[in-house]
């Protein structure tokens, strides 16, 4: 089965509770834990990053076997593997033994054909968050308190960004769709709140920082149409507008532990991870939780996320599987 086959429908509010498990991806492996999972541009691949070993697989989803069709062993910081474009995967891994600086990290990009080493670039400090924008600009965010955007397609550094303080854990990042703006969401070490960075790419190289009103920052994500932003605590969500940099609304979901977010293309839905055992799906206006899944056991599981098509939610299980979801045939 490929997943663009057409015969399958967008997922809605109104055929969300119809989501049916329709392929699994992989084999079971041990000792897996919060695989971080990303769909390239077209939907035709579909990588995974085990968030706390060297392990990266990747399928190419238009082909029958669900064996993954490339693989990289990297020891690896628990940070995100993201595609550029289809053919390349662009993360931040260890220095190697014969640099000339031995403890730098570098930045690399992988091809997704055989796995070999494309790139890679010398950083400052280890990455500790990743973003990729729809034309191939770089977010990374040091250890250090710094932020630099980066050209995946020239490999060439095009400016740092400033604002960014050294005692925070950042713990996810996000492009808007226009590249106009980007955004991370931290945990201060010192401090019992997280906060929002948000830089406009257009103007100003500081970003506006916003203390969030919750202690354990999870996730960000930009609205696929609209100039909003949602940040997301393990419970709570702040939604806001990024022209206006004010919170339009807030609202708690106690029911689910949440470590990621992700919007279907329309921007109706959000698709967050649940509990570290399942995942939930959710409609964006009202904050009305539409379906959530388990898989009934002890297993820590991963991301979920929409296919850019709208037609499919992939989610890490944690058995080291990846299952694609989707509401079944089109009428």
């Amino acid at each position: 089965m490929s997943l663009t086959d057409l015969t399958r429908a967008v997922i809605t509010a109104a055929n969300a509770p119809g989501l049916k498990h329709v392929r699994q991806l992989g084999s079971p492996l041990d000792s897996v834990r919060w695989e971080r999972l990303c769909f390239d541009p077209s939907g035709t691949r579909l990588l995974a990053k085990d968030a706390w070993s060297s392990r990266l697989r990747w399928w190419n989803l238009d082909t029958a076997t669900d064996v993954a069709s490339g693989s990289v062993e990297l020891k690896m910081e628990p940070i995100e593997a993201l595609f550029h474009g289809s053919n390349h995967i662009v993360t931040a891994g260890p220095p190697v033994a014969e640099a000339a600086v031995t403890w730098r990290p570098r930045l690399m990009a992988f091809s997704t054909t055989d796995g070999s080493l494309w790139r890679e670039e010398t950083l400052s400090a280890p990455a500790t968050g990743l973003a990729m924008s729809r034309d191939g600009m770089l977010l990374a965010v040091l250890e250090r308190g710094e932020a630099l955007l980066w050209d995946v397609a020239a490999w060439k550094w095009i400016r740092d960004l400033q604002g960014v303080e050294w005692h925070v854990q950042v713990k996810a990042c996000a492009f808007s769709q226009d590249s106009r703006f980007a955004a991370a969401i931290v945990n201060y070490y010192n401090h019992d709140q997280a906060a929002l960075y948000l830089w406009n790419l257009k103007a100003s190289s500081r970003p506006w920082v916003h203390p969030l009103g919750f202690q354990f920052a999870a996730s960000v994500a930009f609205h696929p149409t609209l100039p909003l932003l949602v940040a997301r605590g393990v419970h709570e969500v702040v939604v806001m507008d990024v022209n206006e940099r004010r919170v339009l609304r807030r609202f708690n979901d106690y029911s689910h532990y949440v470590t990621n977010l992700d919007f279907s293309p329309d921007g109706e839905l959000m698709v967050s991870s649940a509990g570290g055992r399942g995942f939930a799906l959710y409609h964006f206006d009202t904050g009305e939780l539409l379906l959530s899944h388990s898989n009934g056991d002890d297993l820590e599981t991963g991301d979920a996320v929409f296919s850019p098509d709208g037609r499919f939610i992939a989610w890490a299980k944690g058995d080291g599987t990846v299952g694609l979801w989707s509401v079944g045939p089109a009428p």
